[in-house]
């Protein structure tokens, strides 16, 4: 998979949703149009037996046009906004509960730990995780308007049905929802939909009270009331074949994902069985689950009328393009378990081998690397066993006080302060607890001074796989806590006189997840590499110095970088020039790149990175915030 095209393709298909939406619209005015016309021709205000292009002549149909589009603009702009929250506002809106990163529910830990293998080995911050509690039937989806702000809602039959290995399975199936774009574009049609539905809802409600009135004019107010309501779900027909349409064929493609990403075709097929084989299935009781039904890894609601109408493939249909002899495998383990006979064996799903290749991580203490730029920009957005291998390995090595930090809201921030703690000489670290105290209090300090020796002893490997784990518990923080653990953090940054790549990339990190608006969607205003050509030399001239010192060696690796944009590169970026401000300003301004674009920028800045055949932690993880602040999904670049 492409994670640069699939995100190009998802956003021209969100483009193209203006026209069938335009034509539904026009269809819903005309219908409306013509039983107005019908019902008026009984009435006293217009001359019975008007003919049609009397009707014209007539200001009533420009006002029910008017009417008919203020309504479903209205509508559809109500949802929209409402929808600019991000997944958050979705989950909120079906009801869900959040998940409460230091949880002591079982199975909402084994959520949790699944879970953050997968965003450990993609490079993403742990999605926020949330609870149908009251569904008892198995599903699951994730929302939101950027993938790198993320969540992911899974009901409670979900939760207590899956075994770990198919809970796997579907947690791999909604992260390729997260990299193939089709989260956005999820919420930018049910947004669009909200308005045509409005209209059949005005119907319905005019259509009951006409019904309680004995007055005059009340039979035609209840025919108006029932075209309304026919109409507005007409329209939503229409759109729900269009929802359809382009739900179905993406559900295979995220299935196959998920095989990719675990190498364990019998989880996923095995979840799709357990939904086929559950007394309630994949069906929502939410009164919002028509709304979301593009949304889900199962089909939320009934088709309707026929296939057509289904936004997802039937079940065995997934299965068998999973795996064709899955179902006839469990069926007749099924018989022999009956007739008490051993039951014929199931294929192991594929081990995760951690080989050399996996033994470090861009990150850890200058490893060397053996991939290419090119490879590095085709990982975005593609995790394997080696990334989910890895991630189960630094999962596992982390201390279960450490841990339990980073998963509790009152403890996170004082994780992120020990990792700049560490960062600095030794000499001034009493300085920075100190400021510590006199700034946040002695519970802060003396917390962080317990989780120094922890951290310490990890030196530079996963620090910011750490600060990925940390995300949701610092975005339980209510706003003012948010602001001043950024705040304070900058504070102890600069409290030794300098400011190094590391805590760059930190801040950058956290800025990106945590500051007021992160989860709304970033617009695309640059379509060619003239208007940010500067914004990418200032990026690869900071990069090429972040692995060396030498004037002739950064020269060099800023022209290989530069290259892909310029024939000539010339001369990188003075070292006066290369400030942090600076650098700040110029990715805000390079992730409002194309998604194609962005695509050459992180293979050149690979390029500065890798030149040399080496990754020094300062280069990785300054690699990892561009990588971020694009909204490019980065795994883990795994060394030799």
């Amino acid at each position: 998979m492409n994670f640069f095209e699939q995100q190009a393709k998802t956003r021209k298909r969100t483009g193209l949703l203006v026209i069938p939406f335009v034509l539904a619209v026009v269809l819903i005015i005309v219908t409306l149009n013509g039983v107005a016309f019908l019902i008026f021709t009984q009435v006293d205000s217009v001359e019975p037996g008007l003919p049609l292009g009397g009707w014209f002549a007539q200001p009533y149909w420009i006002w029910i046009s008017l009417g008919t589009l203020a309504v479903i603009g209205a509508g559809s702009l109500k949802t929209t906004l409402q929808l600019s929250g991000g997944g958050k506002a979705l989950a909120e809106m079906v009801g869900a509960r959040r998940v409460q990163t230091d949880t002591s529910d079982a199975d909402e830990r084994r959520l949790i730990n699944i879970v953050e293998e997968m965003s450990i080995a993609s490079g993403t911050p742990v999605p926020l995780l949330y609870v149908l509690d009251d569904e008892p039937s198995i599903n699951a989806f994730v929302a939101g308007l950027r993938p790198t702000e993320t969540v992911l809602v899974v009901t409670r039959g979900a939760m207590q049905g899956f075994t770990r290995d198919e809970m796997q399975g579907v947690v791999g199936h909604e992260y390729s929802h997260i990299f193939n774009g089709d989260m956005r574009l999820n919420m930018r049609l049910m947004g669009i939909l909200a308005g045509i539905l409005l209209i059949g809802q005005i119907g319905r409600f005019v259509l009951r009270s006409s019904s309680r009135s004995r007055g005059k004019g009340s039979g035609q107010a209840a025919m108006f009331g029932l075209a309304l309501f026919l109409i507005g779900y007409v329209g939503l027909f229409f759109g729900a074949l269009i929802k359809a349409a382009i739900s179905r064929q993406r559900e295979f493609l995220a299935d196959a994902s998920s095989v990719q990403f675990t190498r364990n075709p019998h989880g996923i097929a095995g979840a799709l069985y357990r939904i086929q084989q559950h007394s309630e299935g994949s069906k929502l009781q939410n009164s919002h689950a028509d709304d979301v039904s593009h949304f889900c890894f199962g089909a939320s609601v009934a088709s309707g009328f026929t296939s057509l109408m289904a936004t997802h493939p039937p079940l065995e249909q997934r299965i068998k393009a999973i795996d064709p002899q899955f179902i006839s495998r469990q069926r007749a383990e099924r018989v022999a378990a009956h007739a008490g006979k051993p039951a014929p064996g199931q294929p192991a799903p594929s081990p995760f081998s951690v080989t050399g290749a996996a033994a470090g991580f861009a990150g850890s203490a200058a490893g060397s690397v053996a991939i290419s730029a090119a490879q590095v920009a085709q990982s975005v957005g593609n995790v394997t066993t080696a990334h989910i291998a890895l991630a189960e390995n630094i999962l596992a090595g982390l201390p279960a006080d450490l841990l339990t930090a980073l998963r509790a809201p009152e403890s996170a921030p004082a994780v992120c302060h020990a990792l700049v703690l560490c960062g600095m000489d030794a000499a001034a670290r009493p300085a920075g607890l100190q400021l510590l105290r006199t700034g946040q209090g002695d519970a802060v300090a003396a917390a962080v001074e317990k989780l120094l020796p922890a951290i310490a002893a990890r030196g530079a490997d996963g620090r910011l796989a750490l600060v990925n784990l940390a995300i949701p518990a610092l975005k339980s923080l209510p706003g003012p806590a948010r602001e001043r653990t950024l705040s304070a953090l900058q504070s102890l940054m600069v409290s030794d006189q300098r400011f190094t790549l590391f805590e760059f990339a930190l801040l950058t990190i956290l800025r990106e997840h945590l500051e007021e608006g992160a989860e709304r969607d970033v617009p695309v205003r640059y379509f060619k590499y003239d208007a940010v050509r500067e914004e990418i030399r200032l990026l690869l001239s900071v990069l090429s110095r972040a692995g060396s010192r030498d004037d002739a060696e950064v020269k060099a690796t800023f022209g290989v970088g530069m290259a892909q944009f310029v024939r000539e590169p010339g001369a990188p970026v003075p070292a006066a020039k290369c400030t942090f401000p600076a650098l700040e300003a110029a990715l805000r301004k390079l992730e409002q790149l194309a998604p194609m674009l962005k695509k050459s920028v992180v293979e050149a800045c690979a390029d500065c990175v890798i030149r040399d055949g080496r990754v020094v932690p300062a280069e990785a993880e300054l690699l990892q915030a561009v990588a971020v602040t694009l909204d490019c999904p980065m795994p883990l670049l795994l060394a030799g």
